[in-house]
């Protein structure tokens, strides 16, 4: 028989995991998403003369990606600090 730290244990190891498991599965769509977006913007750069107007909505959306995920911005509390 199992005592009720034991399952509290187990069951805290199992949230933690599945949290671990969203995460990785969030990191791995946010490096997809900047694959595509960049894919993109090369066969825009290369189709187009003066492509500056059509890359400006992908810059800005990978922008927002690297800043939101990879930088945190969401989490920033506005008095300076993590």
């Amino acid at each position: 028989m199992t005592s009720g730290n034991e399952r509290a244990s187990a069951l805290q190891s199992s949230a933690h995991q599945a949290e671990l498991r969203g995460r990785t599965r969030l990191g791995l769509q946010v490096g997809l998403g900047l694959g595509v977006l960049t894919a993109i913007e090369f066969v825009i750069a290369v189709s187009i003369e003066d492509p500056l107007v059509w890359l400006l909505p992908f810059m800005l959306a990978k922008g927002w990606l690297i800043l939101d995920y990879f930088m945190h911005v969401r989490d920033v509390s506005g008095e300076g600090g993590h």
